[in-house]
Order: structure tokens, then C-alpha cells, then sequence
């Protein structure tokens, strides 16, 4: 009990308490996300799908033909992962690697008619599950949901881009000390 009572008097304590996880937008979000992830995970497996190359197949049906780096940016999938699910897909037939007009050593992804195809099957399932995670959401208040979390996503990026140049300047230094 006298611990207790010490250890709520030390600021660093009492704020460490007043520090509510749950009310935190990194966790609700995360939360929210894996809910709706974990689920539909296991509905598109029934199409030998899992939810990285769904997205995968969702960006390259709305998008033609992207670079791999684009495609990393747009499913939010680190490079060398998304080369090794492209080259799983690629074995399955649902997209196909093709040089990119734009740049002799780019490579443009490419939905296939089977990948397409599969999209069409897959589509009707996710807005299922949209719509039940929206459920009971007023329509105006989902629009404002969905612009704040593109600005979220916009302002958190912010962070990133003096990581990057604070990497590329480490990276261009090391290069002309050796």
C-alpha cells in the first residue's frame, strides 16, 4: 500500500498512468485494422489468396502497369517482399513482369486476365466487409474518415522524408570517404 501511494506521487508515475493506450490513434488504428485484416484473411484464402497479394491484385486492377517501387508505395509492402510475391503470383499467372517503356532496367507489373478475373470474384467480398465495418456510420462521417486518413497517412510520410535524406547523405558520405 506505501508503494502504491509513493509510486503515484512520482510525476513520471502519475504520467505513465494518465497515458490511456487505448484512447491512442496508433492503437485504435492498428486495432481496427488488424480486425478487419485477420478476417477477410481467412474468407480469401478460399481463393488462394493471402491479404498482401489482394492488394496487390486491387492496385494493379485500378492502375496500369507500375513499377515495382510504385506498386511498394501503393500496397505499402517493402520492396523485397513484394519482388518475391510478384514472383509467386507470376508462377500462378494472376500478373506478368514486362519492361517499362519508361526505363530499360524498370520492370512494369501487369495484371493478367486471370488476375483480373480473380479481382472480379473478390471485389463483391471486400466491399462486404467494408460495409460491415461501416456499419451504422453516417455516410458524411465515413467521407471525413476516410480524408483524415489520407492526411494521417500524408503527415506521418512527412517523418520519413528527413529519415530518407538524412540516409542518403550517410550513405553518399561513407561512399566518398572510402
Amino acid at each position: 500500500m506505501q508503494l502504491q501511494a509513493l509510486a503515484v506521487n512520482d510525476p513520471r508515475v502519475a504520467q505513465s498512468l494518465a497515458f490511456a493506450l487505448q484512447a491512442t490513434l496508433p492503437y485504435l488504428l492498428n486495432r481496427a485494422g488488424v480486425r478487419i485484416g485477420a478476417s477477410f484473411s481467412e474468407e480469401i484464402k478460399r481463393y488462394r489468396l493471402n491479404l498482401p497479394e489482394w492488394r496487390i491484385l486491387a492496385v494493379l486492377a485500378a492502375r496500369s502497369d507500375p513499377s515495382l517501387t510504385e506498386l511498394a508505395e501503393q500496397t505499402s509492402i517493402e520492396l523485397s517482399t513484394l519482388s518475391r510475391l510478384v514472383t509467386t503470383m507470376q508462377r500462378r499467372r494472376l500478373v506478368a513482369r514486362r519492361p517499362s517503356g519508361a526505363d530499360a532496367r524498370s520492370i512494369a507489373i501487369r495484371i493478367t486476365p486471370a488476375g483480373r478475373e480473380l479481382v472480379g470474384r473478390v471485389i463483391p467480398l471486400a466491399e462486404l466487409y467494408e460495409r460491415i465495418a461501416l456499419a451504422g456510420v453516417d455516410p458524411a462521417e465515413v467521407a471525413l474518415l476516410k480524408r483524415l486518413l489520407v492526411r494521417i497517412y500524408e503527415n506521418i510520410g512527412a517523418l520519413a522524408k528527413p529519415r530518407r535524406a538524412r540516409a542518403r547523405a550517410a550513405t553518399i558520405s561513407m561512399e566518398s570517404s572510402a
